[in-house]
């Protein structure tokens, strides 16, 4: 939000000050909630996952807090980076516009749908009936806690399937304009090297070698920790579909619905990235071999790319793991081997307690 122009509109000023300031405030009442949920009430292992979930989301939050004069720095340069290429005519314009209107109302229905499909299920119920058994809690204080655990739930399901997957849509945005960028970029080289303007070409290039590198450094890290909430809430809304708590036909639905959100979640941040390396490194060996095109200029350009462009520049995950379409079958292959394991484990002990 910080990225759009509220300097004339006073209204969307206020909200966007507003929302900054009430976001952590929610963030920190789950929190808390969270913890005293596992203290006094449950203490089962599913909790504890979904504390484990929470705390990820807070890192993430406190990660693009920090960034967020990069991010509008970024944007910027992206759109500068647009202009010189002038990749986007009007109709993909409306084209990228109408995709992203899309996937807001997709996202928007399924928080809203897996919001009903809760309340709905017989996990509340459950819950409910801990809540009202509780040692720890005196009887004029129960109804109030009830009404509180409610709250609690509603604004779990709202903040992890709406408001923390705008990270992901954003880099999936972004991903998609730099792989735009750089196909784009080899196509129009060729008509510059006709012209005989390779200054032109390397002005181009190093713009946009400095925007995937300044992306890579401050979203490498919330993107991690993103791809690890996502992978742990894969596991979560997996395991609890294969072996549900409260065995209803809504209770299935709910986790499997989840578990389709974060798949897709899990697919729009590592396949978009993964094309964007591929494209940053074709637009990376034409370069490389630009000096060959200007036999009169193949030293000065020669010296120029050794100079500035012989790092490879990839978008990874905390500087550590290059992202490329094999990290995705990765992370799957990781997800049904735990899941594996975990069931293994539990068939075991349950044949161990019932002898």
């Amino acid at each position: 939000m910080e990225t759009l122009p509220f300097s004339r509109n006073t209204l969307l000023k206020v909200m966007c000050n507003s929302g900054k300031c009430l976001f952590p405030c929610v963030l920190c009442y789950i929190t808390v909630i969270q913890i005293l949920w596992l203290c006094f009430i449950s203490g089962y292992k599913d909790k504890w996952a979904a504390l484990s979930v929470l705390f990820l989301q807070l890192w993430i939050y406190i990660s693009v807090f920090r960034s967020r004069t990069k991010i509008r720095m970024l944007t910027e340069e992206l759109n500068r980076i647009s202009n010189m290429l002038r990749v986007y005519t009007l109709q993909k314009t409306k084209t990228l516009k109408i995709y992203i209107w899309v996937y807001c109302l997709f996202v928007t229905f399924m928080t809203v749908f897996l919001e009903m499909t809760l309340f709905n299920s017989g996990m509340i119920a459950h819950e409910q009936h801990k809540l009202q058994n509780s040692e720890f809690i005196p009887a004029h204080l129960k109804e109030h806690s009830v009404t509180i655990m409610y709250c609690s739930f509603a604004l779990i399901t709202l903040i992890g399937h709406f408001f923390f997957t705008t990270l992901p849509e954003y880099y999936c945005f972004v991903c998609c304009c730099m792989k735009q960028f750089f196909l784009h970029f080899v196509w129009k080289s060729k008509v510059l090297i006709v012209r005989q303007d390779y200054q032109r070409i390397l002005e181009i290039y190093k713009e946009m070698n400095e925007a995937m590198i300044m992306m890579d450094n401050f979203l490498s890290l919330p993107i991690m920790i993103s791809v690890v909430n996502i992978l742990t809430s894969l596991f979560w809304y997996g395991y609890s579909f294969a072996f549900p708590p409260n065995a209803n036909n809504v209770t299935g639905i709910l986790f499997y619905m989840g578990f389709v959100q974060y798949f897709l979640l899990l697919l729009i941040t590592l396949i978009p990235a993964a094309a964007a390396n591929q494209a940053a490194a074709t637009a990376r060996d034409f370069v490389l071999s630009l000096s060959g095109w200007f036999p009169k200029r193949y030293s000065v350009i020669k010296v120029h790319v050794c100079r500035k462009f012989m790092r490879k520049t990839a978008l990874a995950l905390w500087k550590i793991y290059r992202i490329d379409n094999s990290l995705l079958l990765s992370a799957i292959g990781s997800l049904i081997s735990y899941g594996i394991l975990v069931g293994t484990l539990g068939s075991v002990q349950n044949i161990n307690n019932e002898l």
